[in-house]
């Protein structure tokens, strides 16, 4: 099977401009624009999950264009988009609005997992070898 776009060239730029502006507007629809993210708390969790929807919408919105197309050039620019978008949103959901220094996420964001074996003591009950 053969990956050759459907596309002519000037198409195939044109086509991955319009996949990198609908990804800046999946972000802007899920998630709001930039400077009201960094005016909120630092990792609000709402944000996160609003950034992460944003973020999956736009790999399948890409990822399903570009089959589509059959253009490997929407991947490339559409995924540059969805790189800048996530970088650009992830200092904002980060830093402090008030000092805009970035803030690490509190403690209790990571939580240890439960029913969870240690390495060490995996097979250690009724294992015969």
């Amino acid at each position: 099977m053969t990956f050759k776009s459907v596309l002519k060239p000037e198409g195939s730029l044109i086509l991955g401009a319009t996949v990198a502006g609908m990804v800046y507007a999946t972000y802007q629809l899920d998630v709001g624009p930039v400077s009201s993210v960094a005016a909120t708390d630092a990792n609000h969790p709402v944000l996160e999950t609003s950034r992460k929807k944003a973020g999956y919408t736009s790999l399948i919105l890409v990822g399903g264009l570009a089959l589509l197309a059959r253009d490997p050039n929407l991947v490339i620019l559409g995924g540059a988009a969805i790189i800048a978008m996530e970088a650009h949103y992830r200092h904002a959901i980060m830093q402090h609005p008030e000092t805009g220094q970035i803030q690490p996420p509190a403690a209790s964001a990571y939580q240890p997992a439960e029913n969870v074996v240690p390495l060490d003591l995996q097979g250690a009950t009724g294992a015969t070898g």
